[in-house]
């Protein structure tokens, strides 16, 4: 702040100045010269005198001391500070030092007041106020060009509140800048949402108007160059999408997404369609599942349920049809296992099929056909195995206990229902083999006479040439002694149906002899 110095050239009261806030060029104030009245020079009023040089005093105080501080000159393309109007000038005489500085106190309020309009203008025109706020600003002005009026007609009141009402109205349209800013950006994606390239454009290139490179604004003009192609890709799905044809409606989306991620009306469709997608899919996956049901392929039936899950882990039908798949997989096995055991039972595999039995009950306990299966081929294999242990030695059923037993099995075998080929078989085998074991056949020893012969289980035979007896078939053992002489041992068998048995048995190594030897 620069001071006047306290002369007499500069103790001049100053008149208000003129403003002129419309695109006029300010105008300088310029220094009047007061008149000044010459004092009658009469003694006898010097105490009148005396008091005017007082009032000059206060006057001086409260109207040139505000003039010493020098106002900053405030510049803006169209509106400065107008020169000082040439009103008529107040005899000092009459003039109120109170009422002066009062006026002075306003019109440094107009002053500050113009300074902060002015800023906010400049500021405003910045922006090119005019293209996004035409109104609202020169309705602004006008009130500051009202003000000026006032002003020139020494309404410095008047003037100040219209002056405080431009600079309300200009700080409130700065204020409504970013509300603007947002209208605009909601104005260009709206614009954006329904293809209309044009207004988001105009909406966009506004908002970077207003804000220079507007980070949203320039994110929004990037995409308005990406929409023809990201709307084309678009419409090509709504036409496919409209002709059921998901799968190409969904690739067109994905195609117009990967130009414009933020296509709105791309990403509802989408959504929608991947919806039906996977709803056909699910149809068509549970349709198959219960189709290989049908079919018996229950692998299959698995695997299409499983795709049916997938695309819907919260239903609950693929879990229930993975179920009934698991349920007919576990039949298949039954019913396959079940066949074996029949067939191995055909087969009279008695022991194979007791096992497929057994194997069977641990699947189902409540089986019925696996239940009776396995008590029937028990007892069938345990035959069986009678059967065949008694046939596969033969020559011991003419033995008393053997030949009972055998006549036991013999009867449980001929109970058996529904007797199959091997069973009868069996039968007849064994039958055979009892009959043959009671028929005693010719067995022809031959000796030296001096040795005694003698057949376990049987008897002592004696001394002998040549002897034949009937021997019932089976194995025995004959020994042969005489005096001096090792004893010898022949074991020979007696079988039905073979040629008569020849048992040669004599002692012919001295005991004495093998000593010396």
């Amino acid at each position: 702040m620069q001071h006047r110095n306290n002369t007499k050239e500069d103790s001049t009261p100053i008149e208000p100045a003129e403003f002129s806030f419309g695109g006029e060029e300010a105008r300088i104030p310029k220094k009047t010269s007061p008149k000044t009245d010459k004092p009658e020079r009469e003694n006898s009023y010097w105490p009148f005198l005396l008091g005017a040089v007082m009032l000059s005093g206060l006057v001086g105080v409260f109207w040139g001391l505000p003039q010493v501080v020098q106002t900053p000159k405030l510049q803006t393309d169209k509106m400065a500070v107008a020169k000082t109007i040439n009103t008529p000038e107040e005899d000092p005489a009459h003039a109120s030092p109170y009422s002066d500085a009062e006026i002075m106190q306003q019109r440094r309020d107009v002053q500050k007041i113009l300074q902060d309009i002015l800023a906010l203008k400049e500021e405003l025109q910045e922006r090119q106020v005019e293209l996004w706020a035409f109104e609202d600003y020169y309705s602004a002005e006008d009130l500051a060009l009202k003000a000026d009026s006032l002003y020139r007609k020494r309404q410095f009141m008047q003037a100040l509140e219209k002056y405080r009402e431009s600079l309300q109205a200009l700080e409130t349209l700065r204020d409504s800048i970013p509300e603007r800013i947002e209208l605009h950006l909601s104005e260009g994606k709206r614009a954006l949402d329904i293809g209309d390239k044009d207004s988001a454009l105009d909406a966009f290139n506004l908002v970077l108007t207003i804000s220079k490179d507007h980070p949203r604004g320039l994110k929004g003009l990037e995409r308005t160059d990406k929409l023809p192609s990201a709307w084309w890709r678009y419409i090509q799905a709504k036409d496919a999408y409209s002709d059921s044809d998901l799968d190409q409606a969904k690739s067109s989306l994905e195609q117009s997404l990967s130009v414009d991620p933020e296509t709105v009306e791309a990403q509802a469709l989408l959504a929608k369609v991947e919806i039906e997608i996977t709803e056909r899919d699910y149809q068509k996956a549970m349709s198959s599942g219960y189709a290989a049901i049908a079919d018996k392929n229950y692998t299959s039936a698995k695997q299409f349920f499983n795709q049916a899950q997938v695309l819907k882990p919260t239903a609950k039908a693929p879990t229930i049809g993975l179920q009934q798949a698991k349920n007919g997989m576990e039949r298949e096995k039954i019913n396959k296992l079940l066949s074996l055991a029949r067939s191995q039972e055909k087969k009279e595999d008695w022991r194979d099929a007791l096992k497929s039995y057994t194997a069977l009950l641990k699947k189902d306990s409540s089986l019925v056909a696996a239940v009776t299966g396995k008590a029937r081929s028990s007892a069938r294999a345990k035959l069986d195995d009678q059967l065949q242990e008694l046939l596969k030695d033969p020559l011991t059923l003419s033995e008393g206990k053997r030949n009972h037993f055998a006549r036991t099995v013999l009867a449980d075998a001929r109970k058996v229902n529904g007797q199959t080929p091997r069973l009868v078989q069996q039968i007849e085998d064994l039958e055979n083999a009892l009959t043959q074991a009671l028929i005693p056949l010719p067995v022809r020893f031959k000796s030296d006479r001096s040795t005694s012969v003698t057949i376990y289980h049987v008897g002592r035979l004696g001394n002998f040439d040549q002897r034949e007896i009937a021997l019932k078939p089976g194995r025995y053992t004959a020994i042969g002694t005489r005096d001096g002489y090792r004893d010898v041992r022949r074991e020979f068998i007696v079988k039905p149906g073979k040629p008569v048995t020849e048992v040669v048995i004599q002692c012919a190594e001295k005991v004495n002899g093998a000593n010396n030897s």
